[in-house]
């Protein structure tokens, strides 16, 4: 996602230069593209057949290190929006020995067995916004689109099942950075979010920036995912909290 060779874009930046005429290249078209490392620590609840299982008491599932990428395309015409695109993998696991007998996605588990979970969630936006403001302070305002997608399986010596999901939300999204006069740093937050049918999906980020003067930058902060997806396969609920710090490299092209 974070190439910047697509000889897609590529086209796209010569039109536009052709149409707009004889001006400087980096103010009509403009790359950012990341990526970094997120340390994940996940919290919720999954509600299967009336069973109600703790992600933490009941699954056990661990923290974890997974990776996320970003890249955004901006040009100089003011009826278009600009895009980014953004992604980030959840692969978590862990074992336990049940308390209580529970059913998960269809398949009873018994009290006193050892079930082993494992989590594999995809996320994947397009970020459509306008840029409000672009000096000392920018702002950009836009929609979203999610792609929620991954399984959730949990098996024992006897018993398996896997839960698939996959759920596209529509989000409202907003972002703000504050160039600092501190020879290149920023501060910036990002957010977006919906809530409707008893879904909900709210992402926020809050970072500390550093860009050099050719494009190379460095950027650490905390980011938030609360997702609560309903019925699918047998699975009446999910409810994941995702938190955790984060780091990237990043480049403006």
């Amino acid at each position: 996602m974070n190439r910047c060779k697509n000889p897609t874009l590529i086209i796209f930046a010569m039109l536009l230069l052709s149409l707009l005429g004889p001006v400087r290249a980096d103010t009509l078209f403009g790359l950012y593209a990341g990526a970094g490392t997120w340390e994940q620590s996940v919290s919720g609840q999954v509600v299967s057949d009336l069973s109600t299982l703790d992600v933490e008491q009941d699954l056990a599932l661990q923290d974890d290190r997974n990776r996320i990428y970003y890249l955004a395309i901006e040009h100089g015409v003011p009826v278009l929006p600009n895009l980014r695109l953004q992604h980030f993998g959840l692969q978590v696991g862990g074992q336990n020995q049940l308390s209580r007998a529970v059913e998960f996605n269809g398949q009873g588990f018994a009290a006193d067995e050892q079930v082993d979970t494992q989590v594999d969630l995809s996320q994947s936006d397009a970020v459509f916004y306008y840029q409000l403001l672009d000096s000392a302070i920018s702002l950009d305002l836009g929609f979203a689109v999610s792609r929620v997608q991954g399984q959730v399986a949990v098996s024992s010596l006897t018993s398996s099942s896997v839960a698939d999901i996959e759920e596209y939300v529509p989000m409202l999204y907003s972002r703000v950075r504050i160039n600092l006069p501190l020879g290149g740093l920023w501060l910036g937050a990002e957010g977006q979010g919906a809530s409707y049918e008893n879904s909900h999906l709210l992402e926020y980020n809050a970072q500390l920036g550093w860009e050099s003067g050719f494009g190379l930058g460095l950027e650490a902060g905390y980011r938030a995912i609360e997702m609560e997806l309903e019925a699918f396969d047998a699975v009446e609920q999910a409810r994941l909290d995702i938190k955790g710090p984060y780091a990237a490299i990043n480049y403006h092209f």
